[in-house]
């Protein structure tokens, strides 16, 4: 495909200007895009121009009054991979190439985060888990704790074990996130910095009751005997089984749950609430409110992402200090701005900070663990 069609077709792709069917559309870009054209670009070239392109695109088509920036519109699913990176070449060719540059006045390295927990048992002892062998690590009152070769805790019944109660709890620092299945099969996913406390040795007798500190997802097994119930430090959630995910950090301003499946009912104080697939709640200052989710960015942690949709800029800068393990330091505190973006969580924090900082509004220093932020 020539370069100046491809610019037509990009403006009409913009704008909105398309009505054939998806699938039709998908298959043309596969089809008519020449190879050639990308050979002269790095993978790491077409991404990084790509991301600016959007940020461009953003400015250009979006003007809010609370600055909400858009990093990339919103183009039909089917055809986004192939049009980010034809998007990606427009650019390189029709724009000078200026990649934002964040100061880096040290050379320590800041990675991202990985899979790791720590498990404490009710006698006290501490499990560092990436530091023991896959299989059993433990063994309770009739319960096995075995770790697997892809980063699971899995918690085995194996007897009655009768009146006994033994919590554990399993606890992420920052740059850390694990997986547990719990004794009745239901699966807890863990973000950095948070924890998970649970009776190991008599979960499926009663309520099945455990206390989270931080952000989780919750894939619950059915049983309507017995009730599954996540207890933070501001309410309570109920389910029988479904899935959600629960953002509970104790430095955020709100408590968000967000329900993907099934039914799910809150509890905090007087107040409660009850949400259907696709609803959030947001407990703040002593109130709720219900409304739609976007649960694919609530949940873009669990799948290896990052998805700003419209984040306020210190609760979005918070999320990167604990997945990076950093300390974010404000000598320049943007009023009103939220931003958002979307990519991997294991790109390197310069990437990151690189995409945030492309809308002109912010810079960041990064020095040795901190994150300064500058006008």
């Amino acid at each position: 495909m020539q370069r100046k069609n491809i610019k037509s077709v990009l403006e009409k792709i913009s704008s909105g200007d398309f009505t054939a069917d998806e699938e039709i559309i998908s298959k043309y870009w596969i089809h008519q895009l020449n190879p050639k054209i990308a050979s002269g670009y790095s993978d790491d070239e077409l991404e990084r121009v790509s991301n600016e392109m959007w940020i461009i695109l953003s400015k250009e088509k979006e003007m809010q009054p609370a600055k909400v920036y858009r990093l990339w519109p919103r183009i039909v699913k089917i055809a986004a991979a192939v049009v980010l990176i034809i998007f990606g070449i427009y650019f390189f060719n029709y724009h000078p190439h200026k990649a934002a540059q964040t100061t880096n006045l040290t050379t320590q390295k800041v990675v991202p985060g990985t899979i790791g927990a720590t498990l404490t048992l009710a006698n006290g002892k501490k499990i560092r888990l990436a530091d023991v062998g896959n299989g059993t690590i433990a063994q309770l009152a009739g319960i096995d704790i075995t770790k697997t070769a892809n980063g699971e805790l899995i918690y085995e019944i194996k007897n009655n074990a009768g009146s006994i109660q033994e919590m554990n709890t399993l606890t992420t620092a920052k740059g850390e996130t694990y997986m547990v299945i719990l004794p009745d099969k239901s699966k807890v996913w863990l973000n950095a910095a948070s924890s998970l406390t649970y009776n190991a040795t008599n979960f499926n007798q009663g309520k099945r009751v455990v206390e989270l500190r931080g952000e989780g997802y919750f894939e619950v097994a059915k049983d309507r005997a017995h009730p599954f119930v996540v207890k933070t430090t501001k309410q309570e959630v109920e389910v029988l089984g479904t899935h959600f995910n629960i953002n509970s950090y104790v430095d955020e301003p709100t408590t968000i749950t967000s329900l993907l499946e099934g039914a799910v009912k809150i509890t905090s104080g007087q107040l409660k609430e009850t949400l259907r697939p696709g609803e959030q709640s947001i407990l703040k200052n002593g109130a709720m409110q219900i409304s739609l989710a976007d649960v694919d960015a609530d949940i873009a942690w669990k799948n290896g992402e990052f998805i700003f949709e419209g984040q306020e800029f210190k609760s979005l800068m918070r999320t990167i200090g604990r997945w990076y393990d950093v300390i974010v330091v404000y000598d320049y505190e943007p009023e009103n701005l939220h931003l958002g973006g979307k990519i991997s969580k294991y790109e390197s924090i310069q990437e990151v900070l690189d995409l945030l900082q492309g809308t002109g509004d912010v810079k960041f220093k990064i020095e040795g663990r901190r994150i300064r932020v500058i006008k």
